[in-house]
Order: structure tokens, then sequence, then C-alpha cells
């Protein structure tokens, strides 16, 4: 086993030797998760019992219509863009989270922001959790990269080799867990940290590049970026070393059948306890009613993560916005 980090960022926990790393790839040590061929036939072989629900259900997020935050620099603010893509603003400086802002091969986009994506400018600092393409796309990344030629690349170890081909000379650091990125002292400061997932693209790249969250602080507020994540050992740890996070944005979504899903993402029950062990002070979901990727209807996630927070009396701190709305910070 060897042990891997980018010897150029700081470590923040004492201890950490980095991210373990064998036969060409990424350890997850505890209670590994591994997608099996024979498990993904299942569930394409299996009637989903929820198939005429599913079908009736056309609900959609709604759509705000305003593109005013465009153009605003000076306010903090985050503005949900659908799946698991913010753009996320912090004392002027703009970031984008896993920006996917067009469909997939064979899964389509079921809702759009309300302008195309060359408009998003202002962007320094595109974020990429992790390769799977619901969350790095090359012509998504290409298109705020022309729009935004200023902008610089936080992402995961390994991704280079998914990406450089795609961004040019464009400045990419990347990170282990426990490191904190390198930028301006008067910037937020970000850190990657862990949780519960793979990556691959391919056939034969299952875990060559690192997945994980992105922890943002400045003037005293943090604010949580989960990426993907199962529910599993990683919140309680980040929230024991980074306590009083503001705002948790959290994966609600993609979560049936279980025996599928389960090792990989939380369903909306799992992502209140992950919020609760990250002892945030409020929630703010993702990951949901953007593509179509599993087995529940389009709704259940809404539904049932308000039902989640109100049976724990706490729904005055559920944020539900619409794609494309302003949530000020």
């Amino acid at each position: 086993m060897e042990y891997r980090y980018n010897p150029e960022l700081p470590i923040i926990r004492p201890n950490w030797q980095g991210n373990p790393f064998k036969d060409g790839a990424f350890q997850y040590l505890q209670d590994p998760f591994f997608p099996e061929w024979k498990t993904v036939l299942r569930m394409l072989m299996t009637p989903n019992p929820q198939r005429r629900e599913k079908k009736a259900d056309q609900w959609r997020p709604a759509i705000l219509p305003s593109t005013d935050w465009i153009a605003d620099k000076d306010r903090d603010f985050l503005v949900w863009l659908g799946h698991a893509c913010f753009v996320i603003q912090l004392g002027g400086i703009r970031y984008i989270t896993d920006p996917v802002l067009n469909g997939m091969p064979m899964v389509p986009r079921l809702v759009h922001p309300p302008f195309p994506t060359p408009q998003i400018t202002g962007v320094d600092y595109i974020l990429i959790s992790h390769d799977h393409r619901d969350h790095c796309d090359q012509k998504s990344v290409q298109q705020l990269l022309s729009a935004n030629p200023q902008a610089k690349i936080f992402t995961s170890l390994g991704m280079e080799r998914t990406i450089s081909k795609w961004i040019g000379d464009t400045p990419m650091q990347t990170a282990g867990w426990y490191q904190q990125f390198k930028s301006p002292s008067h910037e937020p400061q970000l850190t990657f940290l862990p949780t519960r997932h793979w990556s691959r693209r391919g056939l034969f790249d299952f875990n060559q590049v690192l997945w994980g969250a992105f922890l943002f602080e400045y003037q005293g507020k943090r604010h949580y970026f989960g990426g993907d994540s199962a529910y599993h050992w990683p919140f309680a740890d980040t929230g024991e070393h980074f306590p009083d996070i503001d705002i948790a944005m959290l994966g609600i979504g993609a979560y049936a059948p279980d025996y599928m899903m389960q090792g990989a993402h939380m369903n909306p029950e799992e992502a209140v306890q992950a919020w609760q062990d990250l002892g945030a002070k409020r929630l703010l979901p993702m990951h949901y009613g953007t593509y179509d990727l599993s087995n529940e209807p389009a709704s259940e996630p809404y539904r049932r993560i308000q039902k989640a927070m109100a049976e724990q009396e706490r729904s005055h701190d559920l944020i539900l916005p619409g794609v494309n709305e302003v949530v000020y910070l």
C-alpha cells in the first residue's frame, strides 16, 4: 500500500499519511464499495416496483428566470443550477461546482438554467469533486473556460488523467483528503475532504481518480459541498474537525434500488442523518430532479426530504431553492 497526496499542498489533519493507493486504484478501506456488473444487470433485468408511479410523475424543480446574479460581484450567495452544480460567491470570488450543464449520453437533462452556459461569467474557480459523467463534463468545462479564461481548477488527485487534454494551460491544483488548496490569504480557503464514493469513466479505470467534498471557509463561516457520497463515517469526522458549518449541500437522489445505489448515494433520510453528523445549521439538498439516474419517481426525494426534516422539527433549516434561484449567504 502506498499513500498519495499532493506534496505542494498542506495536510490539515495531524498524522494523515495520504489516500491509500494500491494496484493502480485509490482504496476506500472502511467498508469498501465496488460496482459489480452482476448488480447492474440485476437492476436492468428486475422490474421497477415503482414503474407506474415514476411514469406518472412529471414533477420538475421550478426554474427562476432572473439572471441578475451573474453581474453581482458584491454580495455572498449561491445559486443552484441543477444536480450538483452550484455557483457560489464569497467575498467577490466566484466558484462553480461539478459543472454538468448539458445532457449526457442516453440521459437527457430534465431542467435547464434559463440561459446558455457561456453566459456564466466572472468565474474564478471550477471545482470538480470526481470524474463521474454527471459531475464532470467536457463540454461544460470547456464552455466555462472559454467564457472565463481567468478561471483555475481545484479538483481531486488523479483528475489530470481525465481533464488535462480538455483544459490546455488552465492552472489546476489536485488535492487528497484533508488537503487545503493554495489560494491568496484574502480569499476563501478550500479544503478537500472524504466521502464514500468511487470513480470511473470507462471500463478499466476504476478508482484511478479520487473523489471527495469541498469545505469553504471565509470570514468565520463554513459551507460544505458534499460532492457525491453514500452515508458513512466521513460526515461525523468532518463535523468533528470543522464545527459550526453553516450550509451543507448534500445529495438526496439516485437511491433506488438500494442494493444498487446505497453504496454510493444517500436517500433523503440518510442525508438528514449526514447533515446532523456534520453539525451543520442548514441543509440544502441537491442531486435530484435534473437527471433520471435511478428507479425512484422524480418528486419522491423532494417530498421525502421535507417529511424527514419535519419529523426532526427542523423544517425551518431546510433550503429548497429552484433552479437559478439565489440564496444569500
